[in-house]
């Protein structure tokens, strides 16, 4: 029999911000929960780092873009520390004349959009009224478990599906499923005309996917995240970077009584009888529990905690070819003051600031990194946190966040002889918005997928813990068998950012978890 301490309710491994979600909903709930982080601190990815002394950013991801209200009012982490620096942080396609586009639909941003194609000012307020429509009706399948792979299930998740369209109009069902199969750039092309209008928002929909503007399925990456993002009205940058929205919630999971645990690195899953029992961990210790969550990588935690021989060949199978290969790069500056972005009004440096000049230049970059190099005109989304939270940087001071899109994770030619190379190009890229950025950096850091996948465990250097492509989503994230969090073992539930929803930072996974994983305690 295992001490008191040794024995819990629920054991949740990874301390990202799924494992801390899902922790702090079964602590409210009563259980008495473990967490377990192999590193020496929380977040993983969603990181507060220095760049060096006294200038600090987010190490990975910047903004928090599709956290629910719900979660953040249950989990009171208003209490627990977390303050927005800018509440739904704008948009801006930044142009080489001087003449940025704010994807908004104020009418001093529509009047500059006119500039470019008065037609384009009108289509873009029609444009915006779609998207809505559409994600109001994707919206709720991402807020609440999937459906069971029953035929009444399936029919009842679809009759409420078109009664959703119903109350849209009846034409909003049909044409979301017309769009789905299509590609954001054909979408974009019989849309719109100003290039700089089509580029960024093509960006937008593609950031941190392998995809290209024109590949088929993409138009639903743009619907998805508009989906994600509604529920949340983000994306939202944090003061004190992401590594104070990760202490929040590690405050509220201690407040519901968590256990946490730093440095603590699960070896293998018990399991006895087809049925998940504990952990051990590489120290031997053993914990007990009649639950386990995991928030690691599904193929980590079926192949590498469970084992293959717990599990069905043709389930194997599919966790081996999760796709999950990382496309992007991370670039932090240190500024010596706030470069000078011309065209650009200084309420406007809080932005984010979109680099795509056209649907032509997001596919020469994608074509690029197909074969294994960057583009010479760089993808990219840039914020100055620092604007809007000056404690990030010594005053008058400036850190600069960069997320680079179409970093192959195997560079032709090796990294080596590369990573300067690709850090030039951002640079000089950068230099024809802002041409006084090279003069100001003090120092910066480059993270490329295998960097992020050495830093972070995140196979590939993906962020998402594998495609967020039209294959990979829904019923079928990351394989059918484990669509609803449940595994084919009794007590074993995946709450990580590979379970549906998926990416994003949402805590939606972890929220839907450890929902699924008390409600089949209550029927035990």
């Amino acid at each position: 029999m295992l001490l008191p301490d040794r024995s819990f309710d629920a054991i949740v491994i990874g301390g990202g911000h799924n494992g801390l979600v899902a922790a702090a909903y079964l602590g409210k709930a009563g259980r008495r929960v473990l967490l377990l982080e192999a590193s020496a601190s929380l977040g993983g990815a969603l990181s507060t780092g220095e760049i060096s002394p006294d200038y600090r950013v987010s190490t990975g991801p910047h903004l928090v873009d599709a956290l629910p209200r719900q979660i953040e009012k249950d989990l009171k982490l208003a209490k627990h520390g977390l303050r927005y620096a800018v509440r739904r942080v704008p948009a801006i396609a930044l142009d080489r004349d001087k003449q940025h586009i704010v994807l908004s639909t104020r009418r001093a941003d529509l009047e500059i959009m006119r500039r470019h194609s008065a037609a384009d000012a009108d289509a873009y307020v029609a444009h915006v009224a779609r998207m809505k429509a559409y994600a109001a009706l994707l919206t709720p399948l991402l807020g609440e478990a999937l459906p069971s792979a029953t035929a009444d299930r399936l029919r009842a998740a679809l009759r409420k599906l078109v009664w959703r369209a119903g109350l849209l109009g009846s034409s909003s069902l049909e044409a979301l499923l017309r769009q789905v199969p299509g590609s954001i750039g054909d979408f974009l092309d019989d849309t719109f005309e100003t290039p700089l209008l089509k580029g960024a928002l093509a960006l937008d929909a593609l950031l941190g996917s392998r995809e290209g503007p024109y590949a088929a399925g993409t138009v639903l990456a743009a619907i998805y995240r508009e989906s994600l993002r509604a529920s949340s009205t983000g994306p939202h940058s944090i003061e004190g970077g992401l590594g104070a929205f990760i202490d929040a919630l590690a405050a509220a999971a201690a407040h519901f009584g968590v256990v946490i645990r730093t440095s603590s690195t699960v070896k293998r899953i018990l399991v006895d009888d087809d049925e998940a029992k504990g952990v051990e961990t590489e120290d031997g210790e053993i914990f007990e529990a009649p639950l386990i969550l995991s928030s690691a990588h599904p193929r980590a935690t079926m192949l590498g905690l469970v084992g293959a021989k717990h599990l069905d060949a043709g389930l194997t199978k599919r966790l081996f070819h999760i796709s999950d290969s990382g496309a992007t790069a991370k670039l932090n500056l240190a500024l010596d003051g706030l470069p000078t972005i011309q065209g650009l009004s200084p309420v406007e440096y809080g932005a984010r600031l979109l680099v795509a000049p056209s649907l032509q230049s997001l596919d020469e970059a994608f074509s690029c990194f197909k074969h294994g190099d960057f583009s010479s005109d760089i993808a990219m989304e840039v914020t100055i946190p620092s604007v809007g939270d000056a404690p990030l940087a010594p005053a008058g001071q400036h850190v600069m966040s960069i997320v680079i899109q179409y970093a192959p994770y195997a560079a032709r030619g090796g990294w080596e002889e590369n990573r300067d190379r690709l850090i030039d190009r951002v640079i000089e890229t950068l230099s024809i918005y802002a041409p006084d950025l090279k003069q100001r950096i003090v120092a910066g850091e480059l993270m490329l997928p295998p960097d992020i996948e050495r830093k972070f465990g995140l196979p590939g250097g993906n962020w998402y813990h594998g495609d967020m492509e039209i294959d990979q989503l829904l019923m079928f994230r990351p394989a059918p068998e484990l669509a609803r969090y449940r595994t084919p073992l009794k007590g074993l539930y995946l709450c990580g950012t590979g379970s549906h929803p998926g990416g994003g930072i949402s805590g939606l996974p972890g929220q839907l978890a450890a929902q699924a994983a008390m409600s089949d305690r209550r029927r035990a």
